[in-house]
């Protein structure tokens, strides 16, 4: 299904939501690169995240420009799905039929009363319009970096992303350093802190 390397850009990804009348927010490593202004090019494919509520707005807009949908199986293979068949999923991807291949990555996150709620603990929440910073440079809404690192260490922490963290750490402000460690935990946190570089 893929055919090569080359990831969407920034502009590029601007540039096809550009008449999408609600927000979406760059997550991922172009969040981080955001947040520490080392955005140069994509080194992954982009992902973006929306509210489950907004999601059907959101594919309807690129089923319009003739985009198609694709979920990730089990076995790890990839299968096209309908618009409709989306509502069961969190994570799928946006295919492009000309180039064959899939562009970006669809992150669907859960509100209740205007509130983000955390996937893994429900009792975690944050105002909606508090998950994100926007970039001035490049014009675009970013997941901001606590809540990047929530999903990526609530369950593991890899070695080879601890430098990353620790710079990340380094310039998050006393709340949201305050978040990030009654998510993942004292323990994680210290060890990415402490960690030699």
């Amino acid at each position: 299904m893929e055919s090569n390397e080359q990831y969407l850009s920034l502009e590029e990804l601007k540039k096809i939501m550009s008449n999408y009348p609600l927000q979406y927010i760059v997550c991922g490593d172009c969040a981080v690169d955001l947040f520490l202004n080392e955005y140069s090019h994509m080194k992954e494919m982009i992902s973006v995240t929306i509210s489950r509520e907004e999601m059907d707005m959101f594919n309807t807009y690129l089923t319009k420009k003739q985009f198609q949908f694709v979920i990730k199986t089990p076995l790890n293979n990839f299968e096209f799905v309908s618009e409709k068949e989306l509502a069961d999923y969190s994570k799928y991807y946006i295919y492009d039929g000309n180039k064959q291949k899939r562009i970006i990555k669809v992150y669907i996150y859960e509100t209740k009363d205007n509130k983000w709620q955390f996937s893994h603990d429900y009792n975690i929440e944050i105002e909606d319009y508090k998950i994100y910073f926007h970039s001035l440079e490049y014009d675009v809404k970013y997941l901001r970096p606590e809540i990047q690192m929530m999903y990526k260490l609530y369950h593991e922490l890899r070695d080879d992303d601890i430098y990353k963290y620790q710079k990340l750490i380094q310039h998050l402000s006393y709340y949201q350093f305050f978040m990030l460690r009654k998510v993942i935990g004292e323990q994680k946190l210290n060890k990415i802190i402490l960690a030699e570089s």
